[in-house]
């Protein structure tokens, strides 16, 4: 070959190189990536994701709420907690606390979510703070012969601003997941039609006056969990609606979601964070009226209930994938809702819900309250409920302040178009019970007027709807 053909055939080659170079390092990138996989992801990644909790464990000797006679603590079965997780893709920025007391206060909420904000930057509106309706936890509530104290509150909103706060501060580059799945057999609608045409709530183990539940459950747990780019899970949302009315007693406890949180991290052998937001389990408990054993409480039924759920949290764990790009949103919405008709009198009140009976309590308390409630009525007529919507990639949060119906909360998850869909009652403050509006007619214990029952029917209606509402006005973003 003359030196002129080998310069020609070299120049032809190096065109050919030049022409065709761009489809090649295209396939030798992948190779590159197919080759340190564990990078690939944290490249993507634009999600963080953090989880964190306080105590906030009242001294012992303060008021137990949830019943309607003084309990004062003796002791400490398990310490109460704040447990927050933290979510921002640098666009959203979004906390979830689930708190282990009764109720949480309109005034707590404002205190804890305004010093997180100052604290980290997140948006106050952008905080939800659900109780986890333990009825041995710290005195927060007032309701028949119970009183909040209200330094234990203010100590308490400053314990979940620090959640909210050290969450963030943990947060690292994430994936999240969810799941659902079911236990039906640890709750139970406490309300019953009976014979005589009334509605009772317990109305008595095997009573033979009762025709059936007149209400459902929600055998739901919804379960929201993030890791971190290498695979270690930071911790998880759990969902779930029942009462925490298993513990009973005057020791301080979180009630069945101690166990549940133990039974979650057990599973896992690590101490990741848990947090539980109670759902719409108004009428709701773990008592099983139709069942001849004896009542369902103590430690030994709030374990069940406790390890049933988390068992099936962790099923939920055991299968779920995660992704590195799930869209955050909030919304929220105030609705001014009236207190109810209280008649011309007090006396004419109780006379007219006398029907409401099924906890083994006289008139003369609820004489009291409807004297409360009237109070209530004549500075403001009406009330401040936050309806607030939340999106963690396809999983939907909507909460309430509500002590609210199972089957209204069941009514949100068919109007949303999020799978899973959580529902969180008792969050962002209390509203008392609210119920359906047939529940109004009957009877029954959560309808009677007290300032735990004060919103009229059709309340609950209104508040499913405008949560529904939200959760589609986050899937049209």
């Amino acid at each position: 070959m003359t030196l002129w053909s080998r310069l020609w055939t070299l120049t032809c080659v190096f065109l050919a190189a030049w022409m065709f170079a761009p489809l090649f390092p295209a396939a030798t990138g992948a190779a590159q990536a197919q080759e340190t996989p564990a990078t690939a992801p944290a490249a993507a990644a634009s999600l963080r994701a953090g989880f964190a909790r306080t105590d906030l464990t009242p001294t012992v000797g303060m008021e137990i709420p949830g019943g309607f006679n003084k309990n004062f603590s003796t002791g400490v079965h398990d310490p109460l907690w704040a447990e927050a997780a933290y979510f921002s893709n640098g666009t959203v920025t979004l906390a979830l606390v689930g708190v282990d007391l009764i109720t949480v206060t309109e005034e707590m909420v404002q205190e804890a979510r305004a010093q997180a904000e100052a604290r980290c930057g997140i948006p106050a509106a952008n905080i939800l703070i659900g109780a986890s309706h333990t009825h041995n936890g710290g005195p927060v509530d007032s309701c028949y012969h119970v009183e909040r104290d209200d330094a234990y509150c203010m100590f308490a909103a400053g314990r979940i601003a620090d959640a909210v706060v050290k969450a963030s501060e943990a947060a690292v580059a994430a994936r999240v997941g969810y799941g659902l799945g079911q236990e039906s057999g640890v709750g139970y609608n406490r309300r019953f039609r009976m014979k005589d045409g009334t509605i009772r709530t317990h109305p008595g183990k095997m009573n033979p006056d009762i025709v059936a539940p007149a209400g459902p459950i929600d055998p739901d747990v919804a379960v929201i969990a993030a890791e971190d780019v290498e695979g270690r899970l930071l911790g998880c949302i759990v969902n779930f609606a029942l009462h925490g009315t298993t513990m009973s007693g005057n020791l301080l406890s979180a009630d069945w979601p101690f166990y549940l949180r133990e039974t979650v991290r057990g599973g896992l052998g690590s101490d990741i964070g848990v947090v539980f937001l109670n759902g719409a389990c108004g009428d709701v408990t773990q008592v099983d009226n139709l069942n001849p054993r004896p009542g369902e409480f103590g430690e030994a039924w709030a374990r069940r209930a406790g390890m049933s759920v988390g068992a099936v949290a962790l099923n939920v764990l055991a299968k779920m994938e995660f992704v590195p790009d799930a869209p955050l949103g909030v919304t929220s919405e105030t609705l001014a809702l009236p207190i109810r008709d209280l008649g011309n009198s007090d006396e004419e009140l109780v006379r007219r819900e006398a029907p409401g009976i099924g906890l083994g309590t006289g008139d003369d308390i609820y004489l009291k309250e409807a004297a409360l409630v009237r109070a209530m009525k004549a500075q403001s007529p009406t009330v401040a409920v936050e309806v607030q919507a939340m999106r963690i990639g396809d999983a939907g949060i909507a909460s309430n302040p509500a002590e609210f119906f199972c089957e209204l909360g069941l009514a949100v998850k068919r109007g949303s178009p999020w799978k899973p869909t959580m529902v969180v009652e008792l969050a962002n403050g209390c509203c008392g019970y609210v119920g359906t509006s047939e529940s109004y007619l009957g009877g029954g214990y959560e309808v009677r007027t007290s300032r735990c029952s004060y919103l009229p029917a059709g309340s609950g209606e209104q508040i499913a709807n405008a949560s529904a509402r939200l959760l589609c006005q986050l899937a049209g973003e």
